[in-house]
């Protein structure tokens, strides 16, 4: 592609930025209660309400995986393999998240570990729709069965899995396997794991493939996109996160700015291959901001609480009195609360996604020592250079 024609398209890219946000605009005038549930999942990544109170929930329900994945939190926290929830704590941390709110959370996202390891799993998934809380499962597929894969569609359940690669390039199967510290058969594996979901039913949005981009992987990714387009699977592509401090260890394995400008070029390319509008480029998922920003918790299988997976700071136990109110006064979320344009850093500062984005993944920022750190990461203030 030339540099005039990366050009064009950015021109035409930034022209859709505008109705976009006009368009997200109106939607959060209307109010999100106008909202139904499928909308309020994809409207969490895409804009940021004032209102300050828990909305969603993560929970680890397991540490036991199949898998090693280089540059994975749990791997470099050496948190694999120390045990799980039982069923009833997973539904405690429900209720004390309904009685500090006053309602029922709207998301629980359902994490491991490897949750389709955990025994509970079903009957923590019927717990959450009793409630009216919509469950989403993120997993590594490998354990996946076609009867618990047509008993998670039927229920409507939210599914993202995992995929680094363009699988109908066999050149690009190794580089899989060493993203998942495993071997080809296990690579395999992950892809009939998919042709499963598919066979139960699964299509975007309910199912989607998570990316997490790295300099190993992100040549391949417009490949990818491409890929999941022709399946009707939806995409996930997340810079990788870090609430240690961003260092030498973390570059060797994270792309650089440059790279991902490349990446995001040839995938808006890909999607007017496909007709599609140009994405609106907001960090850390590439085309979607972080939900969790100030308004979920992350739920640990030893009763800890932070403020999402990349944190490392500790902001309660479950078994504190009252722990949410106590993660919510604690000095982190307090930051994050009385974080503002005029404090943050840049690229942040200037930035006009402000509203959407809130500084990219706060985690990662946050790892530098500064609370009110800009999102260096980002790669728009490239991405607008090359436009002009």
């Amino acid at each position: 592609m030339s540099h005039n024609t990366g050009n064009y398209y950015f021109l035409k890219f930034l022209e859709d930025q505008q109705y976009r946000r006009q368009e997200n605009e109106r939607a959060f005038n209307e109010g999100i209660n106008q909202v139904d549930k499928q909308s309020k999942v994809n409207f969490r990544y895409n804009i940021h309400s004032n209102e300050k109170n828990l909305k969603y929930g993560i929970i680890e329900v397991t540490t036991k995986c199949q898998l090693r994945c280089p540059g994975c939190y749990m791997v470099k926290r050496k948190a694999l393999n120390h045990g799980g929830m039982s069923l009833a704590q997973a539904i405690n941390i429900l209720v004390i998240c309904r009685d500090y709110c006053g309602r029922e959370l709207e998301t629980m996202d359902i994490l491991g570990g490897e949750p389709l390891l955990w025994p509970h799993l079903k009957e923590y998934v019927s717990e959450l729709l009793k409630r009216g809380i919509l469950p989403w499962i993120f997993t590594n597929m490998l354990a996946i069965t076609p009867q618990l894969a047509k008993w998670l569609f039927e229920r409507e359940v939210h599914i993202t899995g995992k995929l680094n690669i363009n699988p109908s390039d066999p050149s690009q199967l190794s580089v899989q396997a060493k993203m998942i510290g495993c071997g080809n058969k296990t690579v395999d594996q992950l892809l009939q794991a998919i042709d499963i979901f598919l066979e139960a039913g699964y299509r975007a949005p309910l199912f989607r493939l998570q990316n997490l981009i790295r300099r190993q992987n992100i040549e391949f990714i417009p490949g990818y996109y491409k890929w999941c387009l022709q399946r009707n699977i939806g995409t996930d592509l997340e810079l990788m996160g870090s609430g240690e401090k961003v260092n030498d260890a973390y570059w060797k394995i994270a792309p650089t700015v440059d790279q991902l400008v490349k990446m995001i070029l040839k995938v808006q390319l890909v999607r007017l291959e496909f007709s599609l509008a140009l994405a609106e480029v907001l960090m850390p998922h590439v085309f979607g901001s972080c939900p969790f920003y100030d308004k979920g918790l992350y739920f640990a299988a030893d009763g800890h609480i932070r403020a999402c997976s990349n944190s490392t700071v500790v902001l309660a136990n479950i078994t504190d009195i009252e722990p949410i109110r106590k993660a919510y006064e604690s000095p982190l979320i307090c930051n994050r609360l009385r974080l503002n344009q005029e404090l943050i850093g840049e690229p942040c500062r200037s930035c006009e996604k402000w509203a959407k984005c809130r500084g990219g993944c706060r985690a990662t920022a946050e790892g530098s020592g500064d609370w009110k750190s800009g999102y260096t990461l980002c790669p728009v203030p490239v991405l607008k250079t090359i436009a002009l």
